[in-house]
Order: structure tokens, then C-alpha cells, then sequence
């Protein structure tokens, strides 16, 4: 797809349902691709960037306040999820609890899960929860890239660093696509790339179906 038809698509994005346990995730037969972060590292703003929608996915300045799965259809070609943000600390363990099993339950059960983007904020780096996220991909075989965010508030020497420390501490897990995005909601950088990205995996999964 070239820039315009890439917004037209990614425009036609619209929210199908919200999930807070496996037996309200969506049954459907369509590529599907996840976000993945902690809490406040602008999930939900780089949605409404890459669909071009400012209020598609509700973005709050509240760490830890969403606790749903939220699923979007693009055109029923290409399903995005935004998943409850992790790593707040004044969560309280049943909390925490609820989260690892809700994450659990959906990273096994979703057969069309092509791939996981762990995003990153630029500022902070990887932290151990994310870590913790990574392990569990790997050991139910889920592919995930990282996407840096936030990079308009960082310096360019301090993002090349954070995205060389990124690489190197993902390279170890088998499930890690081996490319780093970088984002900027705010500014609109990067989200060219994650269109590519998105338009990669539809298209492989176009290919596997005819085969």
C-alpha cells in the first residue's frame, strides 16, 4: 500500500469489543496483531496514531486504569488488540494476579496472533516486567518487536543508545523479531514503518491462505 492508502485503511478502523476473561475474547478468522506495554507508555495514543482516529482507543493519564482487552477490526481483514497495561506499582496483587492469567489465557488461546508489539518507553528502557512479558513469549512460542515510544522527548545520541540497549537485551529470546521500532504519537514519527510492518504481516497471511 502507498501513504494514502494506508490511511485510508488504518482509518477504517473501528472497536469491536472489549474482553475481561477468555470467554468474551472474539472467535474470528483474521490476522491479528496485539500491543503490549506498561502501564502509561501510550498504547492507546499509538493506536489512534496508526489508525489516524484521536479517540479510537480512550488513552488516560491514570496509570493502571485499564484492565480490559480491547479488540479493533480494520475492514475484517486485520484485528488489533490493546492489551492492560503492566508494571504499575500500586497495583495490588490480585490485580497483578488477574493480569498475568488474563495475558496467559488470551497469548495461548489465540491461534491468529501473528505477532506481539512490547512498546518501550524511550525514556525508561526495557524494565524487568517487560522482561517478564518477553519470557512468557517465548515460552508459548508468540512472536513479539519492541517499539520504542515517546522518542520525541529524548535526544538522538540517547535514542541510538536505548535502541542498540533494546536490541542486544531481546536478541536472547528466540521469539523476538530483530528489528527496533521507533514512535512518536505526539509528532507522528515512526508510524509510516508500523504501516509497512502491518501490511507485511496481512499480506503473508493473504499468501498462506492461497497456498
Amino acid at each position: 500500500m502507498n501513504e494514502n492508502k494506508n490511511l485510508i485503511f488504518y482509518q477504517q478502523a473501528e472497536h469491536y469489543t472489549a474482553a475481561a476473561d477468555i470467554s468474551q475474547f472474539p472467535h474470528i478468522n483474521l490476522p491479528e496483531v496485539c500491543f503490549a506495554g506498561r502501564s502509561n507508555v501510550g498504547k492507546s495514543s499509538l493506536i489512534n496514531s496508526i489508525c489516524s482516529k484521536r479517540s479510537l482507543a480512550r488513552t488516560s493519564n491514570t496509570p493502571g486504569r485499564t484492565q480490559l482487552i480491547h479488540f479493533y477490526n480494520i475492514k475484517n481483514k486485520l484485528f488489533l488488540s490493546d492489551l492492560p497495561g503492566y508494571g504499575y506499582a500500586k497495583a495490588p496483587k490480585s490485580k497483578r494476579f488477574e493480569w498475568i492469567k488474563l495475558m496467559e489465557n488470551y497469548f495461548k488461546n489465540r491461534s491468529n496472533l501473528s505477532r506481539v508489539f512490547i512498546l518501550i518507553d524511550a525514556r525508561r528502557g526495557i524494565k524487568n516486567s517487560d522482561h517478564e512479558l518477553m519470557d512468557l513469549l517465548n515460552v508459548v512460542a508468540v512472536n513479539f518487536q519492541c517499539i520504542l515510544t515517546k522518542i520525541d522527548k529524548i535526544s538522538s545520541t540517547a535514542l541510538r543508545e536505548v535502541t542498540a540497549s533494546t536490541l542486544s537485551q531481546t536478541e536472547k529470546y528466540a521469539a523476538s523479531f530483530p528489528e527496533i521500532l521507533q514512535s512518536s504519537s505526539n509528532k507522528k514519527i515512526g508510524i509510516d514503518k508500523i504501516h509497512e510492518c502491518l501490511n507485511l504481516i496481512l499480506n503473508i497471511n493473504d499468501n498462506s491462505k492461497k497456498e
